[in-house]
């Protein structure tokens, strides 16, 4: 119960943090990343190793920035719709 509680409280920080100027902020600085690191791609000498790996590295940090997010935001949905129901049984 306390676990879902927990999830529930977590995932409302997330929205919150999501809807606030700096969780947009923040979100778009990540998707703009991405962005900037799929279009170095494309220009890179195939032969560089090192600097493939560090750009998708950094697309994927953006990626998964956005990941985590939305990950808390549905399991605190989740565990909020869950705790509703025991509450009526």
């Amino acid at each position: 119960m306390e676990d879902l509680i927990a999830a529930a409280e977590l995932g409302e920080e997330a929205r919150a943090f999501l809807e606030s100027d700096l969780g947009k902020c923040l979100l778009g600085m990540a998707q703009q990343e991405v962005a900037m690191a799929q279009e170095a791609l494309e220009k890179v000498d195939p032969v560089k190793v090192l600097e493939i790996t560090k750009l998708q590295n950094h697309a994927r940090v953006g990626r998964w920035f956005e990941q985590w997010l939305y990950e808390l935001l549905d399991k605190g949905e989740s565990a909020l719709e869950v705790f509703k129901q025991q509450q009526e049984e």
